[in-house]
């Protein structure tokens, strides 16, 4: 054989290796990551019942609508906490979809929002950036997907704030706005409220979220308004999740419809275009709160993807709120 065509069968027998090695990867279909975590067992905290049950629920939720890898923890320390979140923020660089749902105590201080580690002690509000999680962390975690999705079932009292000192008061209930850019956030309840822990084994929102992740044909960007509907439905709207949503106009779907939209077409454009003013239509509306707005947006989408929820809202500013009993 010639050096010619030794040097080409090399040169083949490269492009073929590579393809087997590749071939997995292909076969699998595009990288989406999720991580799921439950805390319970506080030992300075009260004992939640459900959150491994919510874990688990949400779990087998993200594996039915097609994520590659789903990895569940429950009950972390501060520093196995830390280390999930940077051991996912490397499964999530490069993926397409990257979540996290968090289901455990969570607070808000001074204007920043943290999840409670199982063996957090917290004496005082001094002592939060060393023994709770910044949410700014697990934001940094999805940041390296294209499409990153926060679920956070942490709207609960805060546990410690009954022993802090005087002039450590700024612990609101529940948990505050986030704004983020490219990212869908899904907070159990608005900000400053509770989220119910559920009279069964599961909460409102854990089985909202596993109901909603699997149902094919709805983009990401409505995924939360579909969560917070169904919440609303299932707690006779005493919870009302709230939804921080900074994304793309363009429809992405996690099950059915085009998980990776292809260039635009005539046919297909003035659906695109039609869920991006109703989106738009509906954020004025939230952003404002009023039932004029609220009316406003009914008024052009009778049948919208928010009807329900507006009419909720409507209802909800019209008359006296009414808070869940039962609270994590």
């Amino acid at each position: 054989m010639t050096r010619g065509l030794r040097t080409v069968w090399r040169a083949v027998l490269a492009v073929i290796a590579a393809l087997v090695v590749a071939a997995p990867a292909l076969a699998q279909g595009p990288k989406r990551v999720a991580l799921v975590i439950g805390n319970g067992a506080y030992a300075s905290a009260g004992a939640l019942a459900n959150t491994h049950n919510d874990a688990n629920l949400v779990g087998g939720a993200l594996k039915q609508a097609g994520f590659t890898t789903v990895t569940t923890r429950t009950d972390l320390s501060t520093q196995a906490f830390q280390k999930a979140l940077r051991e996912f923020q490397t499964q999530a660089d490069g993926a397409e979809v990257a979540v996290i749902y968090y289901a455990g105590h969570g607070i808000e201080a001074k204007g920043v929002n943290w999840l409670i580690p199982i063996d957090a002690t917290l004496s005082d509000e001094r002592a939060l950036p060393y023994e709770a999680i910044d949410t700014n962390l697990a934001l940094e975690a999805v940041a390296g997907a294209r499409v990153r999705i926060l679920l956070l079932d942490a709207c609960r009292d805060n546990p410690f704030g009954r022993t802090w000192k005087a002039g450590t008061r700024s612990v609101m209930r529940g948990l505050g706005r986030v704004e983020a850019d490219d990212v869908l956030i899904v907070f159990a309840a608005a900000p400053g409220e509770r989220a119910a822990d559920g009279k069964g084994v599961n909460s409102p929102f854990a089985e909202a979220v596993a109901r909603a992740l699997p149902k094919a044909g709805v983009p990401v960007q409505l995924l939360g308004g579909v969560i917070r509907d169904d919440v609303m439905g299932a707690t006779g709207q005493q919870q009302r999740p709230f939804v921080s949503a900074s994304m793309s106009g363009q429809p992405f779907f996690l099950v059915g419809g085009e998980a990776q939209p292809a260039a635009p077409v005539q046919t297909s454009a003035p659906a695109a275009v039609g869920l991006d003013a109703e989106l738009n239509s509906w954020k004025s509306a939230e952003r404002l709160n009023t039932v004029a707005a609220y009316q406003a947006y009914l008024a052009q989408y009778p049948d919208g993807a928010y009807a329900v929820m507006a009419k909720a809202a409507i209802t909800t500013l019209k008359g006296p709120r009414r808070r869940s009993a039962a609270t994590r």
